[in-house]
């Protein structure tokens, strides 16, 4: 049951209401030395902050803290990536992350201060203790990264720095701030408890350890006052920094879009897609195999081509391997031409939930070249496929066969000399579906290179469809599995 609906109000009254409890302790108690009254702490603070050497104990302990944080996430980063690419330095990289995880930090201490200067023991102790976690956390969501998503990113011709930027980062967003967080709030007490031992020049630490001492506690308090303040300032910057703000990422989006190179026309000749003599089996989690093809001989040329087949005879295995996302066991496949750009609707919408309607379409002039003026051309398709009204929704919001309609917006805004649609109006009703097949039936059949409309000379379409009503209203040749 929450008291208060304003959650900063709530935060300020809970503090108060300490600071009194604080305030009865020390009243009851009678002992300045064992409890300071909060007069008693906020009068050593001041005396403390109009001292030179109290800012400089206060600079040496942040710039360790800050050290400990960047080194440990930069690092970690890096090792997590490289275990989750090879398991010869995941097994390698275990044992001391399990024992780093496990050994108490004092130990840890009392071994560095034998072997590192005083001022850095509290950096390679910090190290030492949040690298494990980062490295974990950053290994499992690379690890668990959704492979659609990647899949998604490669078809759409994204470069790596793109890829990461908009894919790779966003989907690790949560493992990031997870671990950031952590790390943060680890690296105070890692690091102060360090200065207590190492009795480094200058830090806060040590002079928490002279004020037990010289039995001053009003000064321990008010360093202790002065960590919390510290911490939360930390804090703050951390969850700003790791924070996944709609607006930066559609921005950056939008620089992306703007900056990528541009091409006159579309110099991608004519694809003709030839399969000889294709196998493929997979085998399934308990050693099952089940084969596909075997001995598959098809060619898909300019104009539409529909395959159909009932559910689970290979339509989108088929639609992998062409778009090169699987590769087939025996046999090869051929493309009749050098430069081959194909744009590939996947069977599921694989919208990307850190974007919106408008986003996940213009994703797709991030890898492309082909749009003088993206936005316009965004906006015209979007009109087509009856969502201009959805472009600031996020994919959670919309019905199945609305996301259908923006995953095949942002397939047809990349363009290419081939298309593979698998099941493009999937979720729609009749009378959606007729008034969309009308409209797309120039953007399918027209030269991508020209303005005439009802010319197929250059564009392959692969129409994988089971509706055979749909096929019959578009296809130029059909193929059935």
């Amino acid at each position: 049951m929450k008291l208060f609906k304003d959650k900063k109000l709530e935060s300020w009254i809970m503090a108060v209401i300490w600071i009194v409890i604080w305030m009865l302790a020390s009243y009851f108690l009678g002992s300045e030395f064992i409890m300071p009254s909060p007069a008693a702490t906020v009068k050593a603070l001041m005396s403390l902050l109009v001292t030179g050497d109290f800012w400089m104990d206060v600079l040496w302990t942040g710039l360790r803290v800050i050290l400990t944080i960047v080194f440990s996430f930069a690092l970690g980063v890096i090792a997590a990536s490289l275990s989750s690419r090879n398991d010869i330095i995941k097994d390698f990289l275990r044992i001391p992350v399990n024992f780093f995880k496990s050994i108490p930090v004092m130990a840890i201490i009392i071994y560095v201060i034998l072997v590192v200067k005083s001022d850095w023991v509290a950096v390679v102790v910090g190290f030492l203790m949040c690298f494990p976690i980062v490295y974990t956390n950053m290994y499992n969501g690379l690890k668990g990264l959704d492979t659609k998503q990647l899949e998604l990113g490669w078809s759409l011709g994204l470069p790596r720095p793109k890829m990461l930027r908009f894919i790779i980062i966003p989907a690790l967003n949560p493992q990031i701030k997870t671990s950031m967080s952590l790390i943060a709030a680890m690296s105070w007490k890692v690091v102060v408890a360090s200065e207590v031992l190492a009795i480094p020049n200058h830090s806060i630490g040590y002079e928490m350890l002279n004020s037990k001492y010289y039995l001053n506690t009003a000064d321990l308090f008010a360093y202790i006052i002065v960590l919390i303040v510290l911490s939360l300032i930390l804090e703050y910057g951390v969850d700003r920094l790791t924070d996944l703000h709609a607006g930066r990422l559609s921005n950056a989006l939008e620089r992306a879009v703007e900056t990528s190179p541009k091409e006159s026309g579309m110099d991608y000749g004519v694809c003709l897609i030839e399969l000889k003599d294709v196998d493929k089996t997979y085998v399934n989690a308990d050693g099952e195999s089940t084969q596909v093809f075997k001995g598959f001989n098809a060619s898909f040329g300019p104009g539409v081509t529909a395959v159909l087949a009932p559910s689970g005879r290979g339509k989108t295995t088929l639609a992998d391997m062409i778009e090169g996302l699987e590769q087939p066991d025996a046999g090869e496949i051929t493309y009749g031409t050098d430069k081959v750009r194909a744009a590939y609707l996947f069977q599921e919408d694989r919208l990307l939930p850190w974007f919106n309607v408008r986003d996940n379409m213009l994703l797709a002039s991030v890898g492309s070249n082909l749009h003088e003026n993206p936005m316009e051309d965004l906006l015209e398709m979007a009109e087509k496929l009856e969502i201009r009204d959805a472009l600031s929704l996020m994919p959670d919001e919309l019905s199945g066969g609305m996301a259908h309609r923006v995953a095949l917006g942002r397939t047809l805004l990349y363009g290419g000399n081939v298309l593979i649609l698998d099941e493009p109006f999937r979720g729609l009703d009749q009378d959606t579906r007729d008034r969309l097949t009308e409209r797309l039936y120039g953007e399918l059949k027209r030269d991508p290179s020209g303005d005439e409309e009802g010319s197929f000379l250059f564009r392959t379409v692969i129409l994988i469809t089971h509706d055979e009503d749909l096929a019959e209203r578009l296809f130029d040749r059909e193929i059935r599995l």
